[in-house]
C-alpha cells in the first residue's frame, strides 16, 4: 500500500509552467528506470491529466517541486502533477495507489515541517486558484490553491470577507484545515469556523461533499483536524461577512522597555472586546556577517471601531513607555489587510508554538526576553524571535468539541522561530536549533502544553495532545472510517488506533 504523505502546500510555479511540452515528458519517461526494475508508467498518468505532469528533465521542475522551507529540499519528487481539476487529483491519487508510490499534496508551500515533500508523486494545486463570491447567498467558493491574496482580491469588490491569514502567499487549503488564525479571527471566527461545505476525495477515490448534513463526521474533522489526514480537499465553501473600515495600529518601543511594555500590552489584550486583534513580538534580525541585529519589541493589530476607542484600549501600553514609532490610523479593511501582509520565514527555518491559557507572568515575559536577547545569530535577515497572537473573542465562543479545533479556551497563541541561510555554516543552524529548543523548554512552565497544528513541528513533544487534545480520539474514529488502510500517512498524521 502506498505511503501517502501530508496533503498540504505547493511552491509557486507561475503560469509559464503551462508552456512545458507533454512530448518531451513522454520521451523522458520512455527512457527512465534502471537496475532491472520496471519504472512506473507515468505516460498513462500524463495522458489522463487535463493539467500537466512535470518531470525532473522539465524546465520548471525545480520551481514546482522545491518546498518553501529549504531544510527539506533534498527530497526530490519523481513527478509533479499540476492539477487542473479535482478529477486530476483523483486520478493522480488512484494512479499512485496502483503503483504503490508515496504521494504528497500541496496547495501553498508553507508546510513548516516539510510534510508536503515526497520522493514519489507530488500533487499540486498551484493551478487551482478559482475564487467565486455569491452575494445572494453570502457565500464564497474557493479552490485549494488560492492564496490569501487571491481570496482577498475576489472578496474586495463585494465588500465582504472571511477571517483569512496575514501572509499573502499562504493558500486557503492548509490554512483552513488546521484552523486558520488571522487579524479578523476574534471578530469573525477562525477560517475553519466560516466553512460550511467542502469537497473531499477520500482514499478510495470517491468524491464526497462534506457539510453538517452530509458526511458530517468528516466535515467535523476537516475544521481543525489538519491537512493530509483524511483525504484530498479540492473545494471550500465559506459564509462571508460584510466589512468596511477598521483602525489599525503599529507600535515599536526601545528594547530596554520590553518587559514592562509586554506586561502592559497583555493588560490591554485581556480587557479587549472581540473587535480588537493583537500581535506583540520580540525579535532580532540576522545580518550579513552572521551576527544578530539589535532586538526590538513591537505590536501590531486592528480594531473594528473608531480610533478614539482604540487609543483608550491601548492606553496601558502607551503609558508604560512612550513608543519610538507609532501609527494609529483609520483605514478601509482592505488597506489594513495590505498593511499587515507579511511573508512567512524564507530559506531555512524552524518554528515552534505554544498556547497560553492566561497572560504570561513577569517570569514568563522575562524568560522570553532573555532568550531573544541571546539568539546566536545567522545571515538570514528574517532573524529570530517570538510573537504572541491574542485569541479569545469569537474563537472561544465555539465549544471545544464542536469542531476538531480544540483550542477554544486560550488567551493567546505564541510562535517562536529561528532562521538561517544556505551560506551559513552548519554550526550556525545547529546553534539556532539548540536555541529555539531551549527557549521552548524554558517557556513550558508558563504555557498550557498545547500547540498550533498549522505551525506543525517535527520535534513537538506529545503532539497528539498538543495539537488535538480531547478531540484526538474522535479524529482516530474518523480516520478509521474514511482511511481504513492508512493511505494518508506521515510522521504526525492521525494514526489508526
Amino acid at each position: 500500500m502506498a505511503d501517502l504523505t501530508r496533503r498540504q502546500f505547493v511552491r509557486r510555479a507561475g503560469g509559464a509552467v503551462a508552456a512545458a511540452g507533454l512530448g518531451s515528458q513522454l520521451e523522458w519517461l520512455a527512457g527512465c528506470g534502471s537496475g532491472g526494475s520496471s519504472p512506473p508508467d507515468f505516460t498513462r498518468l500524463a495522458r489522463e491529466l487535463k493539467g500537466l505532469l512535470v518531470l525532473p528533465a522539465d524546465r520548471f521542475y525545480r520551481a514546482v517541486s522545491t518546498p518553501l522551507n529549504h531544510r527539506y529540499a533534498n527530497v526530490h519528487p519523481q513527478a509533479v502533477a499540476l492539477c487542473a481539476s479535482a478529477d486530476d487529483a483523483r486520478k493522480s491519487l488512484l494512479w499512485a495507489r496502483d503503483n504503490e508510490m508515496p504521494v504528497a499534496v500541496r496547495s501553498g508551500g508553507h508546510n513548516y515541517a516539510g510534510y508536503s515533500n515526497t520522493p514519489g508523486l507530488l500533487i499540486s494545486f498551484d493551478r487551482m486558484k478559482r475564487v467565486v463570491v455569491d452575494d445572494a447567498h453570502n457565500s464564497l467558493v474557493v479552490e485549494p490553491g488560492a492564496r490569501n491574496t487571491d481570496v482577498y482580491r475576489g472578496l474586495q469588490p463585494h465588500g465582504v470577507a472571511i477571517s483569512a491569514g496575514r501572509c499573502p502567499s499562504v493558500a486557503i487549503g492548509g490554512l483552513t484545515l488546521g484552523g486558520g488564525v488571522g487579524f479578523s479571527s476574534r471578530k469573525l471566527g477562525l477560517t475553519c469556523d466560516r466553512l460550511v461545505e467542502a469537497e473531499v476525495i477520500t482514499a478510495d477515490g470517491k468524491v464526497r461533499t462534506c457539510s453538517e448534513r452530509e458526511n458530517s463526521d468528516l466535515f467535523w474533522a476537516l475544521r481543525g483536524g489538519g491537512g493530509g489526514n483524511f483525504g484530498i480537499s479540492t473545494s471550500y465553501k465559506f459564509v462571508t461577512h460584510p466589512v468596511s473600515d477598521v483602525t489599525l495600529y503599529s507600535l515599536e518601543w526601545d528594547w530596554a522597555h520590553a518587559p514592562k511594555v509586554f506586561a502592559a500590552f497583555q493588560e490591554a489584550m485581556a480587557a479587549a472586546p472581540d473587535e480588537f486583534s493583537a500581535r506583540i513580538g520580540m525579535g532580532r534580525p540576522g545580518q550579513p556577517n552572521g551576527k544578530p541585529g539589535p532586538p526590538t519589541v513591537t505590536a501590531l493589530g486592528q480594531f473594528f471601531g473608531p480610533k478614539k476607542e482604540l487609543v483608550a484600549l491601548l492606553d496601558p501600553a502607551l503609558t508604560a513607555a512612550k513608543p519610538k514609532q507609532q501609527l494609529i490610523a483609520r483605514r478601509t479593511f482592505w488597506q489594513a489587510k495590505n498593511y499587515f501582509f507579511a511573508t512567512t520565514p524564507y530559506g531555512y527555518y524552524e518554528v515552534k508554538s505554544a498556547y497560553a491559557h492566561q497572560p504570561l507572568s513577569s517570569a514568563g515575559i522575562e524568560t522570553l526576553a532573555r532568550w531573544v536577547d541571546k539568539w546566536p545569530g545567522s545571515s538570514n535577515g528574517d532573524g529570530a524571535g517570538m510573537a504572541m497572537f491574542l485569541s479569545g473573542g469569537a474563537i472561544n465562543r465555539v465549544p471545544a468539541d464542536a469542531t476538531a479545533f480544540v483550542h477554544r479556551d486560550d488567551f493567546a497563541l505564541i510562535a517562536m522561530e529561528t532562521t538561517w541561510a544556505a551560506e551559513d555554516p552548519k554550526s550556525v543552524s545547529r546553534r539556532g536549533l539548540d536555541w529555539i529548543e531551549g527557549m521552548a523548554d524554558a517557556l513550558q512552565p508558563h504555557v498550557s502544553g498545547f500547540a498550533y497544528q498549522n505551525f506543525i513541528d517535527r520535534a513537538q513533544k506529545n503532539w497528539q495532545h498538543a495539537y488535538y487534545g480531547s478531540n484526538f480520539k474522535r479524529l482516530e474514529e474518523v480516520k478509521r472510517r474514511y482511511d481504513p488502510d492508512d493511505v494518508f500517512r506521515f510522521k504526525q498524521s492521525i494514526p489508526l488506533s
